[in-house]
Order: structure tokens, then C-alpha cells, then sequence
């Protein structure tokens, strides 16, 4: 597992993930990190295509099971421009002074439940709940985020093949930083 900062000499804010020891998953060579594989895969529009059409989306039995190819593929790609401008800046903001309110405010818990009971696990719409696109990634105290992965959510619950991996990245994070005794962003 490596963690990357995001600025030289960064010391809050938002981190980035590479998983290279990491058991059921390997963040592809050519990329330096999680960011950099799923910027170049949700700004290509053959891949979004591709993903929308197969049945790891989930698109044939998800909310979106009416929505035509053309339609979801545009929208996809529309959003991810502005999930990664907004990604650029939350970066930004997070390097002034407290990053708190600027970092969970957009990062929110996965789920009610897991807001008491496993906190850690984050993710960021790109608008609102009704998002397609998601941006994952966990909790380092309370002033840093450490990007895992991203996600189209065509269904209503993580249960497709592609979110469940985004969770076990989650789940292996936090693991991997407990392990690692790393509680806060001085340790990244």
C-alpha cells in the first residue's frame, strides 16, 4: 500500500491510494494511483460505454434500467468533469488552515448506520444523492481523506461487482492504516 500527497510538502487535506501488496486487488502499472486510473477511464467515453453495457453495471436491473446508453454515457462523462474539478477544488480549500469542515462536509459517511458503527469509509457525490458517479475513500482523523477508487452507481445498493470491490478497498485501507498505527495526516 502507498499513499500519496497530493501537494509537495502537504500536511492535510486529500491523499491518494495505490494498492501494490493489497490481496485481491492491484492498482494497473501504468497508473500512479487510483485517481489517475479512474480519471483516464471516466473521461473516456468507449469505457463508460463499455462499462454501462455490461452486466457489472447493473444498469438492466438498477433506477436507471429506462435510461438509454447515449443518455447515461453523456451524463457520465459530463459528471466526471465536475467530480474532478470539484476534487481539484476541495484539494485546494483543504490547505488552508482547517480542512474539517471543507473535507466532511463534502465526504460523507456511506451510509446512516455506518456513521456509528464503522466510521471511516467516505464517499462524495458529484452534485447530490442522486449523483451517478461516486468518489471513495477513507478518513485519516479528522484532516485528511485518502482517495481509494470511484464508482457509477446504476443500482440502488453497493451490490454489483465493481462497488463491492470499492468497499473491500475501503475495508482493506482502514485496515492497512490500523495496522500501521497511522491516525492522522502527519503519519501519511
Amino acid at each position: 500500500m502507498k499513499i500519496f500527497s497530493t501537494f509537495d510538502e502537504q500536511y492535510q487535506g486529500v491523499y491518494l491510494a495505490n494498492f501494490d501488496n493489497c490481496p485481491f486487488y492491484q492498482t494497473p502499472t501504468e497508473y500512479e494511483t487510483e485517481l489517475d486510473k479512474i480519471q483516464d477511464q471516466l473521461q473516456d467515453p468507449l469505457f463508460v460505454r463499455n462499462f454501462i453495457k455490461s452486466s457489472k453495471s447493473g444498469w438492466k436491473q438498477g433506477a436507471y434500467k429506462n435510461r438509454s446508453l447515449l443518455f447515461l454515457t453523456t451524463e457520465i462523462l459530463q459528471e466526471a468533469g465536475d467530480l474532478f474539478d470539484k476534487l481539484d477544488e476541495i484539494s485546494e480549500e483543504s490547505q488552508n488552515g482547517d480542512c474539517f469542515e471543507t473535507l466532511f462536509d463534502e465526504f460523507v459517511e456511506l451510509s446512516k448506520s455506518e456513521r456509528y458503527h464503522d466510521p471511516g469509509r467516505r464517499k462524495m457525490y458529484t452534485y447530490d444523492y442522486g449523483s451517478l458517479l461516486r468518489l471513495y475513500g477513507v478518513s485519516v482523523g479528522n484532516d485528511a481523506i485518502v482517495i481509494t477508487g470511484a464508482g457509477i452507481k446504476l443500482v440502488d445498493k453497493m451490490d454489483t461487482e465493481p462497488l463491492k470491490l470499492e468497499l473491500d478497498k475501503m475495508t482493506y485501507l482502514k485496515s492497512w492504516l490500523k495496522q500501521e498505527n497511522i491516525t492522522d495526516s502527519t503519519e501519511l
